[in-house]
């Protein structure tokens, strides 16, 4: 399991009118995050998918903001995706038309075709054509790690075991060892000491991030697609 099946979920949820789902998706990811205080990711989880049920502008602002000071783009356009589907619903053109382009460069520099052409489609519904290049997402590096291998990464780098992590994200030890050989390979690392390293690198440079980055966030006919329209690491 993704630290983001929640969001996933949701919109499932949500597309077939199953309130009770929707409710539980959003309430597991909030659970998740409390259990957790202090992982960004996990929080921006959680407000992701409470803002695309209760179609809250405030709260997927809050997790693009989230996600702004992380390094997990797919999740940060389809926060904005989502914030400029109820932009449009609010009547707000110009500020969803921002949520939306940001959201497809960012699609389209992650090689994400389906997203880019539903991103479009919902541009070309307010009057706006774009064209964007392709550029591929890095396979080595930070930027390369999906959010549930930067979830376990930084909970390794905390010094739980692969058995702690995975009761602390609800998924298996299994799926963790999948995603700590990953995550290895991709940092080009051989130990949790050095992975923790790099994590304690990484902290530093979000935290420079977050006094840079402006408070401002964009804002779907919904959430990227709930309602219509257009050696292992041992634990």
């Amino acid at each position: 399991m993704d630290i983001d099946d929640d969001v996933h979920l949701a919109r499932i949820a949500v597309a077939a009118g199953d309130n009770e789902l929707a409710d539980h998706a959003a309430g597991a990811a909030a659970e998740r995050s409390e259990r957790n205080p202090g992982l960004a990711a996990l929080e921006a989880v959680a407000m992701h998918a409470k803002g695309f049920v209760r179609r809250s502008e405030s709260d997927l602002s809050r997790a693009v903001e989230l996600y702004e000071a992380g390094s997990r783009p797919l999740a940060l356009a389809s926060a904005l995706e989502d914030l400029g589907v109820c932009l449009v619903e609010r009547g707000a053109m110009q500020d969803a038309v921002d949520a939306f382009s940001r959201a497809l460069d960012i699609y389209a520099e992650a090689g994400a075709t389906w997203d880019v052409g539903r991103t479009r489609g919902r541009l070309r519904s307010l009057g706006v054509r774009r064209r964007v290049g392709t550029l591929r997402r890095p396979e080595r590096g930070w930027a390369s790690l999906t959010d549930s291998e930067i979830a376990v990464a930084q909970l390794v780098a905390e010094g739980l075991t692969n058995r702690d992590v995975a009761e602390r994200l609800f998924i298996s030890p299994h799926t963790v060892s999948g995603h700590l050989r990953n995550i290895f390979m991709k940092l080009n690392v051989k130990s949790r000491v050095e992975l923790a390293r790099v994590v304690s690198g990484q902290s530093g440079q979000s935290s420079e991030t977050d006094r840079a980055i402006p408070s401002t966030v964009p804002s779907v006919d919904l959430l990227a697609d709930g309602h219509r329209q257009p050696g292992e690491p041992v634990g």
